[in-house]
């Protein structure tokens, strides 16, 4: 067993580090408040896996649960979120999708000089073929099966509310603040734990809260949402009448070379990554973005902030060290934090059957002035005879804060408070009102 991780801490803690956690049979010491990815980070560990296809060296990068790149081996289940597990004393962390110290990506940017298309390599003879998707089946694997079964047997719960709020973020918790003023229970669900939440904001959290419950796909013609709970292991099946989604936006890369070097983090869930677990920084960041809100999270993280025509790469082989300008010079650096215009996390809305626009950063639903979104019944793949109307939607969607893009904080809570104020409408309207199909 090796001992305690000797690095310099990028992170410094503000309280005391009463936990400690093996990480690749080292001893890494965490605070109570700590995620396994903050807890790694702080001790100066940046790379956690490697990529399926080529086995580049990746490591926490959105920091708020949605990129997958720090997927790790906990207490032998595969594909956790580092980002997202609360650190526990003992836990055992494994990287994934690693042979070591082995890295074949500078052989393969060698020999590929060019670059790699792979949709077109070997196709011919089809025994060679057959022979190149073997391998590569092999190598997209993520992760390996669990040590064991779990202790505990799956379990399903149905639930039947009249308004679910997905997200209990700041748009979230002011719709469901405001629907529970006026007699309504809505049940709210989010992905991220109780304490987390809490952590990130400390207005009230909302009485019917289904937290760590991540809701990962919407079946409009069974008119039900999916979500999974990890402890104790459980799928819940939603069926509401009136779906408000709180769910934010991504924060997405900035094309830059070698931005998928361990350390290349975003600024955004860096900075809420600090608060959540009230660590500080203690390494030397560099944000990459333009613009008032990069600026403001420069400021927030003591970084200097540096446009992106002005980078030529980011430097680095198992993690960043620098980033290399164009005129010439370099920032020696700990981490690299990413700034871009986020994207709104729009999957959920489309799924549910939301007409979408693009935003010039990504897409976004489209909603009236209240976040009520154009949104229909969308064709359902087995469908063989075309409707001759378009069928209702089975429940009515509505989008707030990010989502429908407001960017301030007054912005997101008068988004929210507008769209509590048009469903209670809607709730006592006697009459059904139309699709908005």
């Amino acid at each position: 067993m090796q001992g305690p991780v000797r690095k310099a801490s990028l992170l410094a803690p503000s309280e005391p580090l009463t936990l400690t956690l093996r990480w690749d049979g080292a001893a890494v010491p965490a605070c109570p408040r700590d995620t396994v990815a903050s807890a790694l980070i702080a001790a100066g560990e940046l790379a956690t896996s490697r990529s399926a296809k080529y086995r580049r060296p990746r490591g926490p990068a959105c920091l708020h649960g949605d990129c997958g790149t720090c997927l790790v081996r906990i207490d032998g289940q595969p594909n956790q979120r580092a980002c997202l597990a609360p650190a526990r004393d003992g836990m055992v962390v494994e990287p994934q999708n690693t042979y070591g110290g082995l890295d074949p990506t500078a052989l393969i940017d060698q020999v590929f000089r060019g670059g790699i298309d792979h949709h077109h390599m070997v196709v011919y003879p089809k025994l060679a073929n057959q022979l190149m998707q073997g391998v590569a089946r092999n190598l997209t694997g993520f992760g390996e099966l669990p040590d064991a079964a779990t202790s505990a047997p799956a379990g399903l719960v149905d639930h039947d509310p009249e308004v679910m709020v997905l997200g209990a973020g700041l748009a979230g918790r002011t719709v469901a603040a405001a629907l529970l003023a006026a007699g309504v229970r809505p049940r709210v669900v989010d992905r991220r734990t109780a304490a987390a939440l809490a952590a990130a904001d400390p207005a009230p959290l909302p009485p019917d809260l289904l937290a760590g419950v991540g809701v990962f796909a919407c079946y409009p013609h069974e008119r039900l949402w999916a979500a999974a709970e990890a402890d104790p292991p459980r799928l819940h099946r939603l069926r509401p009448r009136h779906v408000v989604l709180a769910v934010g936006a991504h924060e997405p890369t900035i094309p830059l070379a070698n931005n998928d070097l361990p350390g290349v983090v975003s600024a955004r869930g860096l900075v809420d990554m600090l608060r959540e677990t009230g660590r500080t920084l203690a390494a030397r960041v560099v944000v990459v973005g333009e613009g008032e809100r990069a600026a403001g999270l420069a400021a927030a993280l003591s970084a200097e902030l540096v446009a992106p025509a002005r980078v030529r790469k980011l430097v680095g082989a198992r993690k960043v060290k620098a980033v290399a300008l164009t005129d010439g010079t370099s920032l020696r650096c700990d981490l690299v934090a990413l700034a871009p215009d986020p994207a709104p996390a729009f999957e959920l809305a489309a799924q549910a059957g939301a007409r979408v626009r693009f935003t010039g950063a990504g897409f976004a639903p489209i909603v009236d002035a209240d976040g009520r979104v154009a949104a229909g019944l969308p064709e359902h793949p087995l469908e063989v005879v075309a409707a001759a109307a378009p069928a209702p939607a089975p429940w009515t969607l509505w989008a707030v804060g990010e989502l429908a893009g407001h960017a301030t904080r007054d912005a997101i809570v008068a988004s929210a408070e507008r769209c509590a104020a048009a469903l209670l409408r809607r709730l006592s309207s006697p009459a059904p009102e139309d699709s908005h199909a």
